[in-house]
C-alpha cells in the first residue's frame, strides 16, 4: 500500500509520515505492514507550489496523473502552528493558499483524500483510524499514545462534508 502524506509547509507531514513510518516497522507491526510505504510530501507538491507562484497548472496535471498511483491520500491540516523560518517556500505563499490549493486539485482530480488533525499521538491514532478505514479493517489500530480521540466522522475524507461543517459554523446565527 501505497501512503501519500500532503501538506503546506509547516502542517506537520514530515513529522506524521515519519511516526506513520515507525509504526509499520516497529515492533508492534502486523505481517501486513511490510507491503506499506509512506511518502512525505510526493512531487504533486512541488507542483502545487510551482502553480501558486508562477500561475503554472499543466504541472499540476503532470503530478496528479502520477499522484494516482498512491494507494491513499492523508492531507495534514493547518492545526500545528508553524514555526516562522523553518520552511523553504515563500513567504508569499501562505500555508492557507497551499491547503486550498491543495484541497481543490485533488478535488478536481477526483483523488478521494483524508485530512489529518489533532497534536502529537492523537494526530497518529487519526491517520491510522483513516489507513484502517481505508483498508476496511474492523479492529482498531494499536494506541499509539494514552490521548487517544475519537473518531467522530465517517466520511472525513469527503470534502464536501468537511466544506458543509465549516460553512455552518461561518454563518450568522439567527438570534
Amino acid at each position: 500500500m501505497k501512503i501519500a502524506v500532503l501538506g503546506a509547509q509547516g502542517s506537520g507531514k514530515t513529522q506524521l509520515a515519519h511516526e506513520l513510518t515507525q509504526y509499520f516497522v516497529g515492533p508492534l507491526a502486523g505481517e501486513d505492514s511490510a507491503n506499506v510505504l509512506i511518502a512525505d510530501a510526493p512531487p504533486l507538491m512541488a507542483a502545487i507550489y510551482v502553480d501558486l507562484a508562477h500561475d503554472d497548472p499543466k504541472r499540476c496535471e503532470a503530478a496528479l496523473a502520477e499522484h494516482k498511483t498512491y494507494d491513499l491520500t492523508l492531507v495534514t491540516g493547518l492545526d500545528i502552528p508553524c514555526r516562522g523560518g523553518q520552511h523553504r517556500h515563500s513567504e508569499s505563499l501562505s500555508r492557507e493558499a497551499v491547503d486550498a490549493r491543495l484541497r481543490v486539485t485533488l478535488t478536481r482530480g477526483h483523488v478521494d483524500y483524508a485530512v489529518i488533525y489533532g497534536q502529537g499521538p492523537a494526530r497518529v491514532q487519526t491517520a491510522l483510524k483513516a489507513i484502517s478505514s481505508w483498508r476496511g479493517d474492523r479492529n482498531e489500530p494499536i494506541a499509539v499514545g494514552a490521548d487517544r480521540r475519537p473518531w467522530s466522522c465517517e466520511k472525513c475524507s469527503d470534502p464536501e462534508c468537511e466544506h458543509r461543517l465549516f460553512t455552518g459554523l461561518l454563518k450568522p446565527s439567527k438570534r
